[in-house]
């Protein structure tokens, strides 16, 4: 099966991945870190995924956030059940043995009455840890992180009683998403994100690439965006309520950050939800109703080769500040913890895994930092230039 953006499934049993490291990156900030999971079902909305038609939109949620300084729980595994998902997707097993740098169940910190929240969105047929390395970062540094897992979209979700869900390749609309992406002219499209210049003319191949596909890249980013406002809804409930998260969460404070899909579904989830002030797209591009539309919040454009001169296209469709960052020898699963654990993954680039993380983290931290802190870095606002790989713009409103 050949690879294009987005897609995940060579993932799914057909690639051999080699762990580089064991252990990952200890995250830089003041707190340590802790990690927990939870469910959620939308009753107001059918599950398009199922036949079922009394199902409702279930969406499962993984959190790092600033822990209580020497909890002894448990620390958590990087997959939730690490025996059974080698397995399923034919991993070495030696990524059985890959722990991270968080404690299961731990409790909030007290340090702080309350703290800025971020929403990650995984890629399409991905799963929620994938950025575990920049979840423990942020949370390291005081944000609650949520990420969210979009059901029968990503490979595999967690319960909180340690069982999990798995993607359906038999349902209809998977189906569907399959049959959008077997022509020749999908394939050309996508090629062309490589080579077009002009932002007329990636404007309009964003538009076409969306129009041939009009469930992947047409209403998936919208689902993903009424998940993201639905657990927001949720979110604000949870903060009203003794427990982990009650009365911990600013909720004025609050910022979206996906890859891939995800990076697109943040930005759509922008245009339909005032209270994000801030997202980031990490190499995503423009779909759902994204090439039609313009953002109103400062936006953040992290990209592989793929997208090298799409920086006008981008602040186009905005009308706060953006920002751009390209990484020439990144390819798209580099924007992951892949790029560590999956360096055979044919989407990984020539770049250091470690060296791409810390650019992930440190870039990301900033941003999050100057709009949800109002704390500026050399980064964001100065011209502090750390990485020579990086090519970074910024494309400011009055």
């Amino acid at each position: 099966m050949r690879v294009i953006v987005f897609m995940a499934l060579l993932t799914l049993g057909v690639v051999a991945c080699a762990a580089q490291d064991n252990i990952l990156p200890q995250p830089s900030g003041d707190f340590a870190v802790g990690t927990t999971h939870l469910v959620f079902v939308d009753h107001a909305r059918p599950e398009v995924f199922t036949d079922e038609p009394d199902d409702n939109r279930e969406v499962t949620v993984r959190a790092w956030y600033p822990a209580l300084a020497g909890e002894d729980t448990a620390v958590a595994p990087y997959y939730e059940d690490p025996a059974a998902i080698v397995s399923r997707f034919g991993y070495p097993t030696s990524l059985q043995d890959i722990y991270t740098n968080s404690r299961t169940n731990a409790r909030v910190s007290a340090k702080m009455k309350e703290y800025p929240v971020v929403l990650f969105n995984h890629g399409w047929g991905e799963h929620a840890a994938q950025n575990t390395v920049l979840m423990e970062h942020l949370a390291s540094h005081g944000y609650i992180v949520f990420s969210i897992a979009h059901h029968y979209e990503a490979k595999y979700w967690a319960y909180p009683d340690g069982s999990l869900g798995y993607l359906s390749l038999a349902s209809s609309r998977f189906q569907q998403i399959m049959q959008e992406q077997g022509g020749a002219q999908t394939m050309g499209l996508f090629e062309a994100m490589f080579t077009t210049r002009g932002s007329a003319a990636q404007d309009s191949l964003f538009k076409r690439t969306v129009e041939a596909m009009p469930v992947f890249l047409g209403e998936s980013p919208r689902i993903w965006a009424r998940d993201i406002a639905f657990i927001i809804d949720e979110l604000d409930s949870l903060n009203s309520l003794e427990g982990r998260f009650g009365g911990k969460l600013d909720l004025d404070r609050l910022a979206v950050v996906g890859m891939s899909l995800g990076g697109a579904a943040a930005g759509q989830a922008c245009l339909e939800d005032d209270r994000i002030l801030a997202a980031m797209n990490i190499d995503g591009g423009l779909l759902g109703d994204l090439p039609y539309s313009v953002v109103s919040q400062p936006m953040f454009y992290m990209v592989s080769r793929r997208f090298i001169g799409y920086d006008d296209v981008f602040a186009e469709h905005a009308a706060g500040d953006v920002y751009t960052l390209t990484i020439a020898e990144a390819d798209h699963y580099d924007f992951s913890d892949f790029t560590l654990l999956h360096r055979r993954h044919p989407m990984i680039g020539n770049v250091d895994g470690r060296q791409m993380l810390n650019i992930i983290n440190d870039y990301t931290l900033a941003f999050l930092d100057l709009y949800l802190k109002g704390e500026e870095s050399g980064l964001i606002g100065g011209d502090e230039r750390p990485y020579p790989e990086v090519d970074f713009r910024i494309n400011r409103r009055p």
